[in-house]
């Protein structure tokens, strides 16, 4: 079978993924100011960069996290298919398309709509995940040998559950109050990285 090399596929994801963070802090701009030395407004210019910049914070977190999703299952894989170059290219897509919706929430924080796009967008992104994992289990010869079937398996299973279904849930909360949609954007990425750090002392442990 003719496969793609595989580090230059992860040389090209991590080129997009680093060009995704930085798309995403360029939304946050110095504010215009009448008088320079105004203090006062000045912080009132800087609270009013607070949703932009939470915003951005989330969006960031959630970019680290998918990037250490990516990174993991492609540590998994031994060889790269056409099939699995495309449905890794359709992941960059959704995900070079975060920094539209990241601006929206920080534009217009309030309107529900906003957040509900990027809840959508990142349901695609964790449906797109889903799928290279279940593309891989159809095509087991571009999993390592030493690939646990059964916990990857497993894996697949709870992706398609919990991940689209959590970023619709944050998206479709912004309908009830903004804020407990933040709140589960917010809450996702932190409860990642609290169960990674968690999952790498035990292993250290045993």
């Amino acid at each position: 079978m003719n496969y793609l090399t595989k580090t230059r596929v992860e040389a090209f994801s991590d080129g997009v993924f680093a060009i995704i963070v930085t798309l995403l802090v360029l939304e946050i701009k110095v504010p215009h100011i009448e008088q320079h030395e105004s203090v006062a407004e000045l912080g009132t210019a800087l609270l009013g960069l607070l949703p932009k910049i939470l915003s951005w914070i989330i969006s960031f977190l959630i970019v680290c996290v998918i990037w250490v999703n990516h990174h993991r299952i492609l540590a998994q894989v031994e060889h790269i298919t056409h099939g699995l170059f495309w449905l890794n290219a359709l992941l960059l897509l959704w995900c070079s398309f975060i920094p539209f919706p990241t601006a929206l929430m920080g534009d217009y924080l309030g309107n529900p709509l906003a957040s509900f796009v990027f809840g959508c967008i990142l349901a695609l992104m964790a449906l797109t995940f889903s799928l290279i994992r279940w593309y891989a289990l159809r095509n087991q010869q571009v999993l390592k040998k030493t690939v646990d079937l059964s916990h990857y398996r497993r894996a697949t299973t709870r992706s398609v559950v919990f991940g689209p279904s959590l970023y619709l849930l944050g998206g479709a909360l912004a309908f009830v109050h903004t804020w407990l949609s933040m709140a589960v954007f917010a809450f996702i990425p932190l409860y990642f990285i609290v169960y990674s750090a968690a999952s790498s002392v035990q292993s250290a442990d045993e």
